[in-house]
């Protein structure tokens, strides 16, 4: 027997004899230990358990193990006089203060010589802070999962392709768009070069990312064919955007690549969708084409009513280019935005002298238009005395220059357009109830574009490449996010709101992509966005007053946001009082 051996059987004696020793020596040891006797009520308990349960061993002594142990599990699993023995089992504890202990368990049974149980011990070692550790270093781990998951996904939505390179032009990310627009996989060309992998034309002499690196250019912008993962040939735009440190020294460089077919295959849809040159594929405009076809071929009057900015000049040319009279001239004539005399000499034209200032014959636009069509929008914003004269040349054909008795004649269609409500104006007095019938043979209403918003994305196309090759900006395209917003936005001023929006955009977006904050104040969310009637209840005086409150009262700006002219806007001012 070795003398290690022979000083632990010594120092057990001792314990075993001096209960208060014994006592000293549990209190030392660095897990919590309690002890139970067959009932399950708690015979001692060490130090380490009262600072972990934060229970006193006054207040458990000869209580039952769940007066202090306050473990969910115990209710139902605890089985150690059946198990016999339980080794590392890891619990949740409830503290007295009422914090959760994470802990680990380790337990076995007392049994005298002829096997009968006398209690357990239990040793409990506390893992919360671990616990807690491992959780946080799980949530971190879910937190890098998920933004890169998110980043994967921001970069996945994007139209272009996005890569980023390292400056010696080494790929280091390649999103999911790239892999589309390439037909490559990422996985196979994270460490390629680039050029090796896109083989565009520009990278013998041109390449963007180059040019940046030797000019030191912070952007560059090129247009390339590159071949695909397919071998095919494939037309993008390619920019190169330089990425810098913190110190401001180059890192690398983020190549955009962008699928040039998409944005032809979008002209191509807009072009599939147009008639006459007005695009719709709603249900509501293609109703008004069909009518458009039937109406064309006759010499009907045609009465176009709706809201402002609705296209009714543009409905006016296609009934008049689909008629016998397309060879003829179209003329159109703003009843509006002359005067009365004014507009009386311009409808049917007058003779020298007629008034102060005629110092020659002119011809009117009725004569003009012999053998064409005469459009005469703002119908209802004639005059009653002119209104007179109208009626009779739609119903004789004929009719007289201002100061002259000579009656002529004249061969003209007639298509008026109004967006007033002409009966209200018939029943007013302010509108001749046998004109309007004269002129309402063939009624068409224009929807407005809030009630067409499945055709917003293809008009906000057509607009948007008119407008960016006149401003010189052919590269310039809508984020998702903004062709929402337009779909969204209530279109007071209809189509030519649009058209004005769009204008904003092109001019005052800084980069390639116009995005929810280049559009102007009352579609980026900077304002109140204006509500269009609903229920039948007309909100223009409100809408009006809204807008001129936006611009200051500056009532040129009141009207373009608006989509009407100074004039319609003057009118509708005085029409609701609004000063």
């Amino acid at each position: 027997m070795t003398t290690s051996t022979i000083e632990s059987m010594n120092l057990a004696a001792l314990l075993a004899s001096d209960t208060k020793l014994l006592a000293r020596f549990l209190d030392t040891v660095g897990d919590a230990l309690f002890v139970v006797d067959a009932a399950q009520n708690v015979t001692y308990w060490n130090r380490q358990a009262e600072h972990l349960t934060g229970f006193s061993a006054e207040e458990v002594l000869g209580r039952h193990c769940l007066s202090a142990m306050r473990c969910e599990r115990c209710l139902y699993e605890c089985n150690l006089f059946e198990r016999k023995t339980i080794d590392g089992a890891r619990i949740s504890l409830r503290a007295k203060d009422g914090r959760e202990l994470r802990v680990r368990k380790t337990a076995f049974v007392l049994e005298n010589d002829e096997g009968e149980v006398l209690g357990g011990i239990e040793f409990l070692r506390d893992e919360t802070e671990l616990f807690h550790r491992i959780q946080d270093c799980r949530t971190s781990r879910l937190l890098v999962e998920d933004r890169e998951r998110l980043q994967a996904a921001i970069l996945g939505s994007v139209r272009e392709g996005v890569i980023t390179i390292d400056p010696e032009f080494r790929i280091t990310s390649f999103s999911r768009r790239a892999e589309a627009i390439t037909g490559r996989r990422a996985s196979d060309v994270v460490g390629m070069r680039c050029h090796d992998v896109l083989t565009s034309s520009l990278c013998d002499n041109h390449c963007p990312a180059q040019h940046c690196l030797d000019s030191g250019d912070e952007e560059a912008e090129r247009l390339s064919e590159i071949i695909t993962g397919t071998g095919a040939s494939l037309s993008i735009g390619e920019v190169a955007v330089v990425l810098r440190d913190e110190e401001g020294g180059a890192i690398g460089l983020l190549l955009l690549i962008e699928d040039r077919s998409t944005q032809m295959d979008a002209l191509t849809e807009v072009e599939s969708a147009t008639f006459c040159g007005i695009i719709g594929r709603s249900k509501a405009m293609r109703r008004v084409f069909r009518i458009i076809e039937q109406v064309a071929p006759t010499d009907v009057t045609v009465l176009l009513t709706g809201e402002s900015g609705t296209g009714k000049e543009k409905v006016a040319r296609a009934i008049h280019e689909r008629s016998s009279r397309r060879n003829g001239p179209f003329h159109a004539i703003n009843c509006a935005a002359l005067p009365e005399t004014l507009l009386e000499s311009e409808l049917f034209g007058h003779v020298r002298g007629a008034f102060t200032g005629a110092d020659r014959a002119r011809t009117g636009r009725i004569e003009a238009a012999a053998g064409g069509s005469l459009f005469l929008d703002e119908l209802g914003e004639m005059p009653l005395s002119i209104q007179a004269k109208l009626l009779r040349f739609l119903q004789e054909r004929e009719y007289q220059r201002v100061g002259d008795n000579q009656t002529r004649t004249a061969d003209v269609r007639v298509i008026a357009a109004t967006n007033r409500d002409l009966q209200a104006e018939v029943a007013e007095g302010r509108f001749r109830e046998d004109l309007y019938y004269r002129v309402r043979v063939i009624p068409i209403e224009l929807p407005p574009l809030r009630e067409r918003k499945g055709d917003i994305p293809l008009l906000a196309a057509h607009l948007l490449n008119e407008i960016a090759s006149k401003r010189n900006r052919p590269d310039i395209s809508l984020t998702p996010a903004t062709l929402q917003r337009l779909v969204d936005h209530p279109w007071p001023g209809n189509v030519r709101e649009l058209i004005n929006a769009l204008e904003y955009a092109v001019a005052l977006a800084p980069g390639r992509r116009i995005r929810a904050s280049d559009l102007p104040p009352e579609l980026a969310g900077r304002s109140q966005r204006y509500s269009a009637r609903r229920d039948g209840e007309d909100h223009e005086p409100g809408r009006i007053r809204d807008a001129l409150r936006l611009h200051d009262g500056n009532r040129s700006r009141t009207a373009r946001y608006l989509g009407m002219d100074r004039v319609t806007l003057y009118r509708k001012m005085k029409k609701y009082g609004i000063g």
